[in-house]
C-alpha cells in the first residue's frame, strides 16, 4: 500500500474507527458504510506478508518495500507467490475464466474486482481469509470498519490471529461443522452397535447375581438444557441444568431453524464452569430455532427458542439495593423507547427464556401491569421504591422501541443486602482514547478514587468488564494513588456505545465498585441526496444514527479529491455552519449555491466526540423542480394539534390515502430518537380518507419548538415531504 493508505489503515485498525470515503475515482461509498476500492497491486501489496512468506527474499532485501514490489511485479507474479493474506492473484486469476476474458493480463483489474465485487460474491481468493466474512462475524469489527475489506485484513493480520478469531469463509467453516458432526452421528452409532453385542454376550443369571450382591447406586441426574437465552446480535447463552466433566466443543452444537430458513453457523463456544456456554455465531433472520447438544456419552438433548434482534439491544443491566426500600436500575440500550418492569418476590416466578413453553411472566403481563418508564439511547437509570426491607425481588423487563418492537422477557436479581458505599470509594469513571506518538491509539479508563489508597495499586486489583465481551488490561499508571488510568492492551478494541463494569479489589479485601459509559464516537451521518428547490437553492437531506450536531460547508473544490487520503476537519468544525441534528432524517435548506460545488460536513455528538475527517457530496446540475402532478399524493397541509403528552399531527392529502400510506417509515426531523405513531383516518371536503391523524406512541416524546420536517413514505416507496413549524 502507498505510505499514506497504510498509515491510516493501521490507525483505523487499532483505533476502531469507520473508514469514511467519498465517491470518487478509487473510492466507493455504500450508504453510511465506508470501504476502500484500491486501484491495484500497489495499493494492496504487503511487504511485511511478503517477506515473512518468502524468508529467501527476506535475507537479501529486508522489508524494503519497494525492493519487494518490485520483485513480485517482475518475478513474483511468474513464480505464483503471494503478495498478501488477502488475495492470491494468481489463483484468483486462473480460477475465472469469465475475468481472464474481460482483463487478460491487467492485474490491477483482477485485485480492484475482488475488492469490489468477488468478495461479495464469495469467489475463492485463493487464501484462508474472507474479509466479508470476517466482518459480518464480530459486530464489534463492522461497526469500527463498516465494510472496509481492506481494514479487516490489516487487523485480522496484526490482531485478530492473536485473539484467536476465524477469519474463514462460511463455506469453509459450514463444511467442518458438517463433517464433525457427521463423524459424532458415526461414532454414535459404532458406540451403539457395541454395547447391544456386548449386552448379547453377557451372561444375564450371573449379572442378577452380581447386582443383588453390589450397593445400589443413585440414578444419575439426565441432562437437560435449562434455558437459551439471546444476548445480542450474534451472542447466545445456553444453561445446562449441570455441569459436564468436561467443556463442551464447538461441535457438540447445532442450531437448526424450525421455520424454513438458515441453519446458524457458530463460530466459538466458551464457558467458565462447563454448566453456562456462550455461543457466537453470524447474524440471521428473528425466528424460531431449535439449539441441539451431543453430549460426550452420544446422548442428544434439545430446546427450542426464539432469536429475536429487530428490537432494542439492552445490555449491562445492574441492580445496586441503595438502601432497605429501594434500588438503583442502570441499564444501556442503542435505541430509544419504553422500559417495562415487573417486580417479584424473592425471585421465585418462571422467566420466558424464548423456549416457546408456558410461562408464568409474559411479555403482556409485564407492558399491561409493569410499571413504564423513559427509554433513553445509551445510558439509562431509575429508582424502584417501596422494597420489603430484607427481602430479594426478580425484576423481569421488556424493552419496546418506538417502532414497538419488544425484546424477549428477561429477569434481573436485586438482592436483599444494601450496598454501602466505602470511604474510598470511585468518585468517576471515564473512558479515554490517547494517541501516541507513532500514530496508535491506547484505550483505556481513568479512575479517581474519593481519597488516595496507601499504596500504588497494581494491575491484578482491577477488574474491568463489558456485557459483551473480554476486556483486555495492558498496564495502570498513577501519580498520585488517587487518579488511576487503566490501559488495554495494545491492539485491543472496546465495544463502543457499552457500559464498562469497575471493580477494584483492595489489599484488606475491600471492594470498590462503579460504572463507566464508553462512547468515543460521533454520530454517523451520511449526505442522502442533494435536491434543487429553485435556481440557488438546494435542500440537502442527511440521515444519522443518532441526535448531535452537524458541521457544514459549502466549497468549491475539496483538497484530494478522487484520493483515499482523509480529509482534515478542523477548518469546518471551527467556521463551518453548525445545526443541529436528531435521530433519522434531517433536511437542510442552503441558499446561493452553484452546481458542482461540494457539501462538506462532519458530526459531534453530545459528549463532544467529533470525527476524525470530513464527508463530502458534490453538488448535481440544476434541474427545473417537477411541477406539482395533482394525479400523484401529495402533502397538502399539516397542523400541529399537539406538542406533548402524545403529540399529534393532522396531515391532509390531495386525494385518498388509505391503502397507500406506511405507518412504519414516517419521521419527524429534530427529534431524539426514531418515534412510532398510531395513525387514523378522517375525511375532508369532499375526498374520503384524504386525512390522515399520527399520534406519537411514547406520550414522554415532544416535538420541541422550531422548524421540522415531515416525512411520509408510502407502499410504493414515494416519498413525501412537508416542512412544519411549533
Amino acid at each position: 500500500m502507498r505510505k499514506a493508505v497504510r498509515k491510516r489503515l493501521e490507525k483505523a485498525a487499532k483505533k476502531g474507527r469507520r473508514i469514511v470515503i467519498a465517491a470518487a475515482a478509487g473510492a466507493i461509498v455504500l450508504s453510511n458504510v465506508g470501504y476502500v476500492q484500491a486501484a491495484g497491486i500497489e495499493d494492496v501489496f504487503d511487504e511485511q506478508y511478503y517477506a515473512d512468506e518468502y524468508p529467501e527474499l527476506k535475507d537479501v532485501y529486508g522489508n524494503a518495500r519497494s525492493v519487494l514490489l518490485n520483485h513480485f511485479i517482475r518475478a513474483g507474479l511468474l513464480e505464483g507467490r503471494r503478495m498478501n493474506g488477502l488475495i492470491d492473484i494468481v489463483k484468483y486469476k486462473e480460477k475465472y475464466p469469465d475475468l481472464q476474458e474481460a482483463f487478460g493480463d491487467d492485474w490491477d483489474a483482477y485485485v480492484e474486482h475482488y475488492l469490489s465485487h468477488g468478495a461479495y460474491e464469495h469467489r475463492d481468493n485463493g487464501t484462508d481469509f474472507d474479509p466479508v466474512a470476517y466482518l459480518n462475524r464480530y459486530s464489534d469489527l463492522k461497526a469500527a470498519f463498516g465494510m472496509d475489506l481492506l481494514a479487516a485484513y490489516k487487523h485480522y493480520e496484526e490482531f485478530g490471529k492473536k485473539e484467536g478469531r476465524d477469519g474463514r469463509s462460511e463455506a469453509v467453516v459450514r463444511a467442518e461443522q458438517e463433517a464433525a458432526a457427521k463423524a459424532r452421528e458415526e461414532a454414535a452409532a459404532r458406540a451403539q452397535a457395541e454395547a447391544v453385542t456386548s449386552t448379547q454376550e453377557e451372561d444375564v443369571n450371573d449379572e442378577e447375581e452380581d447386582r443383588d450382591d453390589r450397593p445400589s447406586e443413585p440414578e444419575k441426574k439426565s441432562f437437560e438444557i435449562q434455558s437459551v437465552e439471546v444476548t445480542g446480535g450474534g451472542h447466545i447463552r445456553v444453561t445446562l441444568n449441570q455441569r459436564t466433566e468436561q467443556p463442551l466443543a464447538l461441535e457438540a452444537f447445532s442450531i437448526i431453524c424450525n421455520s424454513g430458513g438458515s441453519d446458524m453457523t457458530i463460530l466459538s463456544v466458551t464457558t467458565n464452569d462447563n454448566m453456562v456456554y456462550d455461543l457466537t455465531t453470524t447474524y440471521y433472520r428473528d425466528q424460531e430455532y431449535d439449539l441441539r447438544i451431543t453430549l460426550a456419552d452420544g446422548t442428544t438433548i434439545s430446546k427450542v427458542f426464539v432469536y429475536r434482534t429487530d428490537c432494542a439491544q439492552i445490555a449491562g443491566i445492574n441492580a445496586v439495593r441503595t438502601s432497605v426500600s429501594e434500588a438503583r436500575i442502570s441499564y444501556n440500550s442503542n435505541e430509544p423507547g419504553s422500559f417495562y418492569y415487573l417486580l417479584k418476590e424473592n425471585g421465585e416466578a418462571l422467566v420466558y427464556s424464548a423456549s416457546g413453553e408456558s410461562e408464568e411472566v409474559t411479555e403482556s403481563e409485564i407492558i399491561e401491569s409493569g410499571i413504564k418508564t423513559e427509554m433513553k439511547q445509551h445510558e439509562n437509570s431509575f429508582t424502584i421504591s417501596g422494597l420489603t426491607e430484607g427481602m430479594p425481588y426478580t425484576m423481569y423487563y421488556v424493552a419496546v422501541n418506538t417502532e414497538g418492537n419488544a425484546t424477549l422477557v428477561k429477569s434481573l436479581s436485586i438482592d436483599k443486602e444494601v450496598y454501602e458505599e466505602t470511604a474510598a470509594a470511585i468518585k468517576r469513571a471515564d473512558a479515554f482514547a490517547e494517541k501516541q506518538e507513532n500514530g496508535e491509539y491506547l484505550y483505556g479508563f481513568e479512575i479517581e478514587l474519593e481519597s488516595a489508597t496507601p499504596e500504588s495499586l497494581v494491575l491484578e486489583q482491577f477488574d474491568i468488564s463489558c456485557p459483551l465481551n473480554e476486556t483486555k488490561l495492558g498496564e495502570v499508571r498513577t501519580s498520585d494513588n488517587k487518579i488511576y488510568r487503566v490501559y488495554m492492551q495494545r491492539g485491543s478494541i472496546p465495544n463502543g456505545n457499552n457500559t464498562y463494569t469497575i471493580l477494584i479489589t483492595l489489599k484488606d479485601g475491600t471492594q470498590l465498585k462503579g460504572t463507566c459509559y464508553l462512547d468515543l464516537q460521533a454520530p454517523r451521518v451520511d449526505a442522502r441526496s442533494i435536491e434543487w428547490e429553485d435556481a440557488d437553492t438546494i435542500k440537502v437531506v442527511v440521515n444519522s444514527d443518532e441526535a448531535g450536531t452537524l458541521y457544514y460547508a459549502i466549497q468549491d473544490e475539496v483538497e484530494g479529491e478522487g484520493t483515499i487520503a482523509p480529509k482534515d476537519p478542523a477548518q469546518i468544525y471551527a467556521q463551518g455552519t453548525r445545526i443541529s441534528i436528531g435521530y433519522g432524517l434531517n433536511y437542510i435548506t442552503i441558499n446561493g449555491i452553484s452546481a458542482g460545488q461540494w457539501f462538506c460536513y462532519a458530526s459531534e455528538d453530545a459528549k463532544g466526540n467529533r470525527e476524525d475527517f470530513y464527508s463530502y457530496k458534490q453538488i448535481p446540475e440544476y434541474t427545473d423542480p417537477t411541477p406539482d402532478d395533482s394525479q400523484q399524493p401529495e402533502i397538502t397541509g399539516v397542523t400541529v394539534l399537539s406538542t406533548s403528552n402524545s403529540a399529534k399531527l393532522r396531515v391532509v392529502f390531495n386525494q385518498t390515502i388509505w391503502g397507500l400510506y406506511d405507518n412504519g417509515q414516517t419521521q419527524i426531523s429534530g427529534i431524539e430518537g426514531k418515534v412510532g405513531f398510531i395513525a387514523d383516518y378522517e375525511s375532508e371536503g369532499d375526498l374520503e380518507d384524504n386525512v390522515l391523524v399520527l399520534t406519537v406512541m411514547d406520550p414522554t416524546i415532544s416535538i420541541p419548538e422550531g422548524s421540522h420536517t415531515l416525512t411520509i413514505v408510502l407502499e410504493d416507496g414515494k416519498t413525501l415531504t412537508y416542512d412544519f413549524t411549533v
